[in-house]
């Protein structure tokens, strides 16, 4: 019998003796840091994953994902027999107790979350599960999909809730990087039940290994809130800091010497501003409630003015370095692929935006150099002759005369200024200091001012052009 047809004590004794199975379906940056998760808590997991060759490394022991602990509680799994992946649906779920969905589930080109693939992803497994598996949707979704879409499609194929399955929403609350910790220690979990035992049981599970404990909240609806309300919160506040960063160049004034001093008081939180947002997240959570918002005719604006910012900042750029040099017969080179930092990952990455906007200008060569990318994956993206390879970055410095960072890189920040001699340097993520910019321009969001002072650009005043029209 699974364990939503268990009485409950029964059923929690089950969980807590790791006497269930679990299913994780998506084995890929966030499905499989979950995956071995579990298996180090003790559980058994059958993992399902489209990608036949990824299926096959898994089950080796083997994994292209560079997470910190991973690779060895893999390893460990695999030996041990606590984990074995496949592409077949049916062994997937075999006599499994919860299956776990954490899919990519992205925008269309209206802004409107693609729930196609995740509910033919429902539609093939419900074929197949034992009757009373919970279901426990982690992938990000509009408030309202889980009770109003999911439940009703899975009813449509002839099943009942809370005798045939169950559903809980429960959000992954991670940063690449450091998935795994972020699961175990830095944050309670949150779950959310479509039905109240499911709540239950999945909570239970989470207990297992979360040290911070799990916080069960009203219903899915509340969950799924929670999620994409965190995520538009912050894109609005770094649209704050992007625009007063704007204007702090119109005043002639230090963004970083403003914000430093006003966060010294404990009710100014402004933000880092950038050259923009990038990453599976909060660009995309705020369109889900921009969406939900327009199905009610409540267009919850700040939202979409606060992505209309974010994106703005490519172009502001452009525009500051126009201010430099209108001439743009020069070699461009974009420092910086992924979206943030340290993580390969380039998922609506500036950069994503920035390359075609900068080749309108119609430089001598535009190129990218990320040192987590080889040349071929970049040109995969922009064509042929459009990077370097990893391993060229002093060439592609020497090649460069103007230079656009997009990404805060331990290498980039420990850039030797000498290497910058003669160029335009765009520095979108602060990571030079300008008192290192002695023979080259050195442009940076919300400094003008002091940049202008120091004598490191000349006297410039943003002409700033209003913000285009996106269609929500």
């Amino acid at each position: 019998m699974s364990i939503l047809n268990l009485p409950l004590s029964e059923a929690k004794e089950k969980i807590q003796s790791k006497n269930v199975t679990v299913t994780v379906v998506g084995l890929g940056k966030m499905g499989l840091p979950l995956t071995t998760v579990f298996t180090n808590a003790g559980f058994t997991v059958q993992g399902l994953d489209i990608n036949e060759e990824t299926v096959a490394m898994l089950n080796e022991g083997k994994t292209f994902i560079d997470e910190p602990h991973v690779p060895e509680r893999l390893k460990d799994a695999v030996e041990k027999g606590r984990f074995k992946a496949t592409t077949n649906i049916k062994e997937a779920v075999e006599n499994t107790d919860f299956i776990v969905i954490i899919i990519p589930v992205l925008i269309d080109d209206h802004g409107n979350a693609d729930l196609k693939g995740l509910l033919q992803t429902y539609e093939n497994l419900s074929k197949h599960i034992p009757k009373g598996a919970v279901f426990i949707q982690e992938s990000t979704l509009p408030p309202t999909t889980t009770s109003k879409v999911i439940v009703p499609y899975l009813e449509n194929q002839g099943l009942k809730l809370g005798t045939d399955f169950g559903v809980v929403f429960a959000p992954e609350r991670t940063y690449s990087g450091r998935a795994i910790k972020d699961i175990e220690e830095n944050y309670p979990k949150i779950v959310g039940g479509a039905d109240e035992k499911s709540a239950e049981l999945v909570k239970a599970l989470y207990e297992q290994f979360v040290v911070k404990g799990v916080i069960k909240v009203s219903d899915a609806t509340t969950a799924e809130a929670i999620k994409t309300f965190k995520g538009a919160y912050r894109d609005a506040n770094i649209a704050i800091a992007n625009q007063l960063a704007i204007l702090a160049d119109i005043f002639g004034i230090d963004i970083l010497e403003v914000r430093d001093a006003a966060n010294s008081e404990p009710f100014s939180h402004i933000h880092l501003p950038g050259i923009g947002v990038g990453g599976h997240c909060i660009p995309v959570y705020p369109h889900f409630i921009i969406q939900k918002g327009k199905e009610s005719d409540f267009i919850p604006s700040v939202f979409v003015e606060s992505r209309i910012a974010n994106d703005y900042m490519v172009d502001y750029a452009l525009d500051l370095i126009d201010l430099i040099t209108p001439d743009w017969q020069r070699n461009v080179l974009v420092l910086g692929l992924a979206y943030r930092g340290g993580v390969k990952e380039h998922r609506l990455s500036p950069t994503l935006r920035l390359f075609p906007l900068t080749r309108e200008k119609q430089p001598m060569g535009i190129k990218v150099y990320d040192p987590l990318y080889s040349k071929e994956e970049i040109e995969r993206l922009f064509g042929k002759e459009t990077a370097f390879d990893a391993d060229q970055f002093e060439e592609a410095l020497q090649w460069a005369s103007i230079v656009i960072i997009v990404t805060d890189h331990q290498e980039f920040k420990d850039l030797n200024p000498l290497k910058l001699s003669n160029k335009i340097v765009f520095d979108g993520r602060y990571v030079i200091e300008p008192e290192f910019a002695k023979d080259f321009f050195l442009i940076q969001p919300g400094r003008l001012g002091l940049l202008e002072r120091m004598g490191i650009i000349p006297k410039i005043h943003p002409q700033i052009s209003s913000f285009p029209k996106i269609n929500f």
